[in-house]
């Protein structure tokens, strides 16, 4: 099953992130993101990721790319 993450950059320190929710399509994810600090990125639920650092396939920020 593909669920869909929101999160927003911290602005203070753009060194972290705060999650703000989880939807089951990306409409609704990409509806819950208020302004270019949010992103949103598909997981596969109970898919093991690697431990280190790598990109993340599919995410992105809606507001950026004028999709909100």
């Amino acid at each position: 099953m593909e669920l869909w993450v929101v999160g927003k950059v911290v602005f203070e320190d753009r060194q972290r992130w705060e999650i703000q929710g989880v939807f089951d399509n990306e409409a609704l994810a990409v509806a819950a993101c208020r302004d270019e600090w949010y992103f949103v990125g598909p997981v596969v639920l109970n898919e093991v990721l690697p431990h280190e650092s790598v990109e993340w396939p599919g995410a992105y920020y809606p507001c950026i790319l004028g999709t909100e």
